[in-house]
């Protein structure tokens, strides 16, 4: 189990921890980034960076995170709006597109998959974990499937009149 500020024996630990985790990040970003230095300016990447850091810091699933709370974390809580207008600058620059991170994870899965094969150790096995995704209220929603969820159930439910 990793150190959290429970349950670390002392500070030290949980920095360590910190500080593991961010190494991790950044080596798994590398290439990535190098991938967008070619395609984006060099201040969007350093906001792409920061903002992959702030994403895994503060992640909070139930409550989530507003554009304005990130913009803070990204930078400081007084320089916020400043952090939300980069955020705002790397969402919308011509050059980034989200399916640079598809193409990028996809080409890695396909690469780890493939060294897999040439060690021989027989055929890769994928887990299913039996994580969801919910579908939004709309229909315009890509690559989601139905789910076991009172929500899902609620909207593949043939509606009347339909």
């Amino acid at each position: 189990m990793f150190a959290t500020s429970e349950n670390a024996s002392s500070q030290g630990e949980v920095l360590s921890q910190a500080r593991f985790f961010s190494r991790r990040l950044e080596e798994f970003l590398a290439p990535f980034l190098l991938l967008l230095d070619r395609l984006l300016d060099r201040r969007l990447v350093s906001t792409f960076s920061g903002l992959c850091q702030a994403l895994v810091r503060h992640r909070n699933r139930p409550s989530g995170l507003l554009l304005s709370e990130l913009g803070g974390v990204l930078l400081s809580g007084e320089k916020a709006p400043a952090g939300t207008k980069r955020i705002s600058n790397l969402l919308r620059s011509p050059k980034w597109l989200a399916r640079l991170i598809v193409d990028y994870l996809t080409d890695g899965a396909r690469l780890y998959v493939d060294k897999l094969l040439e060690v021989k150790h027989g055929l890769p096995l994928l887990l299913w974990d039996e994580s969801v995704q919910e579908k939004t209220e709309s229909l315009q929603s890509q690559g989601l499937c139905a789910v076991r969820s009172t929500k899902a159930k609620r909207q593949l439910r043939v509606k009347p009149g339909y």
